[in-house]
């Protein structure tokens, strides 16, 4: 199916919504915010498949978009400060004491700061990656090499372990 048939973009929309919702909340941290711009970036994506434009990934160019679209948002309201004070990484909680809740949200709040201490680049693919795209979607999105994304991956991944090892070890 090319991107000139009516059902591609309805293809794509309908296999990847969710996905690019949670990443673009993920990314600004906020739920409303997420569903507007996850909203702005399926726009622009129906307008590229209905101009004609030669689309070869559409799950690749939606979360490209996306990406686009959040960062254009962060840049544009200066939002990118208070992303540590929003919900992206909210625990749920899962035990019924109020202890467990409490260690619960402290192990939560540390993970969620200690990905957003990685270098922009890093916390980008790390992200990418946990929401399931593969190494050649996450290339294709952050313009990084496909050859690189493992590294950067085990960077990311090896900064998160020593970050977490020296808190134990306090």
């Amino acid at each position: 199916m090319n991107a000139g048939h009516p059902d591609f973009f309805d293809l794509i929309y309908r296999e990847n919504y969710s996905r690019i919702f949670r990443y673009s909340f993920r990314l600004v941290g906020n739920s409303e915010d997420a569903e507007q711009l996850t909203q702005e970036s399926f726009k622009s994506l129906y307008a590229l498949c209905m101009n004609g434009t030669r689309i070869v990934d559409g799950k690749a160019l939606a979360y490209r978009i996306a990406h686009n679209v959040c960062l254009n948002f962060l840049k544009r309201d200066e939002k990118l400060k208070n992303i540590m004070k929003q919900e992206a990484f909210s625990p749920r909680p899962s035990a019924p004491s109020a202890e467990d809740v409490l260690i619960a949200n402290r192990g939560v709040e540390f993970l969620r700061r200690a990905i957003l201490s990685l270098p922009k680049r890093d916390r980008e693919c790390l992200l990418l990656y946990l929401e399931g795209l593969t190494y050649n979607e996450i290339a294709e999105i952050s313009h990084i090499r496909r050859t690189s994304i493992g590294k950067v991956l085990a960077r990311a991944i090896n900064n998160l372990s020593g970050l977490y090892l020296r808190r134990e070890l306090r």
